[in-house]
């Protein structure tokens, strides 16, 4: 028999009942708190129901997901899973410590890894459990990443008849992370499912590893690599769920690796995908928490990353003043230049002066939503971007020339504005049915004003037939 959950319980009988007054909440009460709270929260319908709460409470359930605890805390009042009697399955008896701490604790972050690639490498459950999987919001997003404030335990000492990474399997695993890079920076062709075996097969290699050893160390930081590029072709898939939950794992293994720098770095991709989701308070918030975690310890050129981030959710909020500072911010640190470390922490070492002028203006084309006046910075920028840029990143070319196209619309300059879609069209086939291709739709669809211009009218019509719209 499992053992009850005796502090959910208690913490169910101590909250009044909102409807039946003067009684304690029911199991049906707190379902209806929990699925109204997920809704509003993440639009989505959870089958959270008094069945389910009862299982929690006998014990038959002791770890239930991130959303339905997040939820749980907020409807009861609790402060951490602990509170509730939630718990790890990996943790071992002893001190009771807060289990979102646990999560982030080298073999409960090994395991759930390991659940994630294995959900993720079987066809339907890509479909049901991760393609589907929830995209956590508001406090329950700022719950599962806190963590990252604290340091990780003191790891064992390495176990009898472990078997050790060699270096030659590492430089194998590192070669391969930078073939991804270069294959989606040039092509975009590289399939996340071939990432994800990997990811996989290293994962298991690592849970049978001696704790505590340079060489396991190493073993971490390379997962967390994979991780990063994992959720970056999820995200570019639109498969937001997933990306979320592979950047916070690459946050986790580059957090248990010790490296502050790389485990950043997945926090601000993570923020950009709150950007990308309309979500810039969420965003905000993450950023400023790799911002404080790093603050210490990050070189120039991270703070300049971080600081472009920054800016980024302040442009979506509207907030001009507080943007204009981050971007001086992100500026002044890029010109302090490289140091030791950077080349080997991704968006940092690719921090060139061509993408942060892009970066910038592409905010700055953010900002002049709210105000129309910015759109000239944003061209002045994004111009500068495009002399710049390494012709070999032909990707980046077509994010700045279609970003420039829409900051044209919004200065009512619609023949450029086609001339340069003109110009992006031939190198965006490969990347039309990731982010390139939302870009373009945005295009399509602020375009409409100006369709009875006969070359708007008629790069529409190209898009229109490139992207099916």
């Amino acid at each position: 028999m499992p053992e009850p959950n005796r502090l959910l319980r208690a913490a169910r009988e101590r909250l009044p009942s909102p409807s039946v007054p003067g009684e304690r909440a029911s199991r049906a009460d707190v379902a209806d708190g929990v699925t109204r709270w997920l809704w509003e929260t993440t639009r989505t319908r959870y089958p959270f129901d008094a069945h389910y709460v009862a299982k929690l409470e006998r014990g038959v359930v002791r770890w239930p997901s991130a959303a339905y605890r997040a939820a749980l805390r907020h409807v009861l009042g609790a402060a951490d899973d602990a509170a509730l009697g939630f718990a790890t399955p990996t943790r071992s008896s002893g001190p009771a410590v807060p289990s979102s701490f646990s999560a982030w604790q080298a073999d409960a972050v090994v395991e759930g890894a390991v659940i994630t690639t294995e959900q993720d490498l079987v066809p339907t459950s890509r479909r049901s459990l991760l393609a589907t999987a929830v995209v956590l919001v508001g406090s329950a997003l700022a719950t599962e990443l806190t963590p990252f404030l604290w340091p990780v335990a003191a790891v064992a000492k390495p176990r009898q008849g472990a078997s050790a990474f060699r270096a030659v399997e590492l430089s194998s695993v590192e070669e391969f992370v930078r073939f991804l890079r270069r294959g989606r920076s040039i092509s975009g062709s590289v399939a996340r499912s071939v990432a994800v075996a990997q990811l996989d097969s290293h994962l298991r290699r690592l849970k049978a590893a001696p704790s505590g050893t340079a060489e396991t160390r190493r073993a971490f930081r390379v997962s967390a690599e994979l991780a990063d590029i994992v959720a970056t072709m999820a995200w570019d898939e639109a498969a937001h769920g997933a990306a979320q939950r592979y950047f916070k794992l690459a946050a986790q293994l580059a957090h248990v690796a010790g490296d502050g720098a790389l485990a950043a770095v997945a926090l601000a991709s993570l923020a950009r995908q709150c950007f990308d989701l309309d979500q810039p308070a969420d965003g905000l918030e993450v950023v400023q928490l790799a911002q404080y975690a790093t603050r210490r310890t990050a070189s120039p050129r991270l703070r300049a990353v971080l600081a472009t981030r920054e800016a980024w959710a302040h442009a979506q909020l509207g907030d001009a003043l507080a943007f204009r500072r981050s971007v001086r911010l992100a500026e002044d640190y890029f010109s302090e230049g490289f140091r030791d470390g950077d080349a080997a922490t991704p968006s940092v070492r690719s921090l060139d002066e061509a993408e942060l002028m892009g970066v910038i203006g592409a905010r700055y084309r953010d900002l002049s939503r709210h105000d129309a006046r910015h759109a000239a910075h944003a061209q002045d920028y994004i111009g500068r971007a495009i002399a710049l840029r390494d012709p070999d990143r032909v990707r980046n070319r077509v994010f700045d020339l279609v970003g420039l196209a829409r900051a044209h619309l919004i200065t009512r300059e619609p023949e450029r504005a086609a001339e340069l879609i003109g110009m992006a069209l031939p190198d965006a086939a490969p990347w039309t049915s990731g982010r390139v291709g939302v870009k373009l739709r945005d295009f399509h669809r602020e375009a409409g004003a100006f369709a009875t211009v006969p070359a708007v009218r008629d790069v529409r019509e190209v898009v229109a037939a490139k992207l099916a719209v």
